[in-house]
């Protein structure tokens, strides 16, 4: 049965996630989605975390508990290797650059007949969410970011809206304005593809530190790279 989107929850607990833990950790690279074997290949220069590691084993707890209230299922995350490094070992107090693989729980057993014509539901429904958003807005995606940015509130995200779309995945993105536990002020952007392995839809997640416009095409070229791959590791 075909989903329907506006049946979908794409991930909003961003914030969230931001507020409560220094790090999202891993919980396998590879998983099963109603029955079927998936892989979680996580992005390039990223390492998963291990639930041998006391610390990572309570984020999992608290992580998955704050993703399943969105109406998500948490499938797997990872962090920048050498920021890992550094938080384990006490060196950094947060997590700048971390990834998630999320997937809706109402539709977990059921297979997608239409790939990419979901997607491609999906991404109008986003689309039609960001107009609603950025009314007076008209522009590309710097003028979307920055517009987005002007009337975000601290500790409070907005959408920016679908940064692109092909055959294979829909990409939007959000931006935050927080307060971290040590008393930091950061802007992250947060990009979401929504595509579909072996019939199953994957959220993949992606977090960084908001720079500039450029930077996140940048970002949104290392997410679209992560699709890839996760398409190559399961076909």
């Amino acid at each position: 049965m075909q989903v329907k989107p506006n049946r979908l929850h794409v991930p909003s607990v961003l914030l969230l996630l931001l507020l409560a833990a220094a790090v999202a950790p891993a919980v396998a690279a590879d998983t099963t989605i109603g029955g079927v074997a998936v892989a979680l290949p996580p992005p390039a220069g990223f390492c998963e975390l291990s639930e041998a590691e006391p610390s990572d084993h309570e984020m999992v707890v608290v992580m998955s508990g704050l993703i399943e209230k969105t109406g998500n299922k948490l499938l797997g995350l990872s962090a920048d290797c050498q920021q890992l490094a550094d938080w384990r070992s006490g060196r950094r107090a947060l997590l700048d650059d971390y990834a998630q693989f999320q997937t809706p729980s109402a539709q977990i057993d059921q297979l997608i007949t239409s790939p990419q014509a979901s997607i491609q539901q999906v991404c109008s429904a986003l689309r039609e969410q960001g107009s609603r958003i950025l009314a007076n807005v008209v522009g590309d995606v710097k003028t979307n970011i920055e517009a987005a940015l002007k009337n975000v509130k601290m500790n409070e995200a907005s959408f920016v809206g679908v940064l692109a779309e092909d055959d294979t995945a829909c990409y939007s993105a959000q931006v935050q304005k927080m307060q971290a536990q040590n008393g930091t002020d950061k802007t992250q952007i947060g990009l979401v593809a929504i595509t579909v392995v072996k019939r199953k839809f994957v959220f993949v997640d992606r977090m960084s530190v908001y720079v500039d416009a450029d930077a996140t095409s940048a970002l949104l070229a290392k997410v679209q790279a992560t699709v890839a791959a996760l398409y190559a590791a399961n076909n």
